[in-house]
């Protein structure tokens, strides 16, 4: 398969239209990373190679920030959280593509799971043999493109409006992907075609939008805008979480993040993804301990996160106690999908990563070279000791800034309730990432990420402004260069 398909016919004008003629680029970028099964064109041969839209419109993005960068107008403030962040997750960056296009040559020949080899469950029969190949170059170009993408979240969200915008941008992303969910799950029901020429026409990845699991009961597995269902269900995870929490914290006119909410949690099911299922009863299991703490603390609990935490527990009962093929559900996802054939072959790989990191000094096998079923053992067998050290770093500074920006008196309370989103969407992605992640170039994982650092950067820069005087940042006229007049 090769050429320009439908979804490239569609997407390419539009995404050109948005770089011509509007500043809207970052928000786009945030909204099509959802198409993960999408191309904007293919190039066939023994090696396929899918533009996807978050890439291409990342690209686009890279070549505006450049002449930026190079002009001196991306700058911080001495002493700002996100100028460390930024550059930590430079070396992070740098080391992931020179990591990719150096270690396959040093250690050619060492045994790995290639991704290209035919997935997890041949690979657990037969290894290949590291070479560089044409997957390295693509993760590091990818790495690179995912660095741009948060560097420019976090410049632009400090201009007016734009924090809400790209958030917005995001819980919009969602609305596509449930909206997406529920005509797949009636095109199933009634017989109706589902586009998959459109949602589903990479040629890199393997396209599994037609899955059914259990025995006896046949359950239809929801993949909706993404590959795979697993990978629908990593982002209804934290796509849902992140509704609930603007739902709870969000203060007044909070009604559709509640209807979201819902409807991406019966999206969840939907997907029949162990993964989905862990990371949904971790988050809900965070959010009771976090109640009961503050009850025990402070004697109150804020209402509706006690509703959130009830409501979920008594539809999940009634779910089990009315429905005839929820204990079947849970069976052919909790329990004989732990116990398959597939579950023995990706746990397989964890113990392989590690002797690919032990067999390589210690730095890894280089960026995409070795396909590890969690992100943990995807890190240390790829980007080695340093890469591990790096990301250990970059998430422990992220946490504490998180914390510092929730226990700050100041500050609007949009803002708070932002980063409490983010932050619960970002520790959903993680987990799911951790319990069944493949590589760390995924585009979801670049953009909560961006999206909570500039969040973090945003309520900074708004208290240094208050303790100036200033009391809007209209005052911008030339983006960032005017906060320094005032610094």
């Amino acid at each position: 398969m090769h050429g320009v398909p439908v979804s490239g016919l569609v997407l390419i004008p539009i995404t050109l239209g948005i770089f011509c003629f509007s500043s809207y680029l970052p928000e786009w970028a945030v909204f099509v990373s959802v198409l993960q099964g999408a191309a904007l064109v293919n190039v066939g041969g023994g090696f396929a190679v899918g533009l996807s839209p978050y890439f291409f419109v990342a690209a686009l993005i890279a070549s505006q920030l450049l002449p930026q960068w190079l002009t001196g107008r991306i700058r911080f403030f001495p002493g700002e959280p996100a100028w460390l962040q930024t550059r930590v997750l430079a070396l992070f960056a740098f080391w992931s593509a020179i990591s990719a296009l150096m270690l396959p040559v040093l250690f050619a020949g060492l045994p790995v799971d290639s991704a290209r080899a035919g997935g997890v469950d041949k690979n657990y029969y037969t290894q290949t043999a590291l070479s560089l190949s044409g997957s390295n170059v693509g993760q590091a170009g990818y790495m690179i493109l995912n660095f741009v993408m948060v560097v420019c979240l976090v410049q632009v969200a400090i201009q007016p409006g734009r924090l809400n915008r790209l958030v917005k941008a995001f819980s919009w992303s969602g609305v596509f992907v449930v909206a997406v969910g529920a005509y797949q799950i009636l095109c199933k029901r009634v017989g109706l075609p589902f586009p998959t020429s459109f949602f589903n026409s990479n040629a890199a990845w393997s396209q599994l939008p037609d899955q059914y699991i259990g025995v006896g009961y046949s359950f239809s597995r929801l993949s909706a805008t993404f590959a795979e269902p697993s990978e629908a269900a990593s982002f209804l995870g934290a796509w849902a979480v992140f509704e609930l929490s603007l739902a709870i914290f969000g203060g007044r006119g909070t009604g559709w993040h509640w209807v979201w909410a819902t409807v991406g949690s019966i999206m969840l099911v939907a997907t029949t993804s162990t993964t989905g299922y862990l990371t949904a009863g971790i988050m809900w299991l965070a959010m009771a301990y976090d109640c009961g703490l503050k009850i025990l603390r402070y004697g109150w609990i804020r209402t509706k996160a006690a509703i959130a935490v009830v409501a979920l527990a008594g539809f999940a009962v009634i779910w089990l106690l009315v429905s005839p093929t929820a204990w079947p559900l849970l069976d052919a996802v909790l329990f004989s999908k732990v116990q398959s054939q597939s579950a023995l072959h990706r746990t397989s790989t964890f113990g392989r990563a590690v002797v690919v990191f032990q067999n390589s000094w210690g730095l890894g096998a280089g960026l995409g070279s070795n396909r590890a079923m969690s992100v943990f053992f995807y890190i240390l067998s790829n980007l080695g000791f340093p890469g591990i050290l790096l990301v250990t770093f970059l998430l422990t500074h992220l946490y504490l800034q998180v914390r510092q920006g929730l226990q700050r008196s100041k500050g609007e309370a949009s803002t708070r309730a932002f980063l409490v989103a983010l932050a619960s969407a970002f520790g959903a992605n993680l987990i799911a990432l951790l319990a069944s992640g493949a590589e760390v170039t995924q585009p979801r994982l670049w953009v909560l990420w961006g999206l909570l650092l500039a969040t973090i950067r945003y309520g900074w820069v708004m208290d240094r402004y208050r303790e100036m005087g200033i009391s809007s940042l209209r005052r911008m006229r030339n983006g960032i260069l005017e906060i320094y007049e005032f610094a």
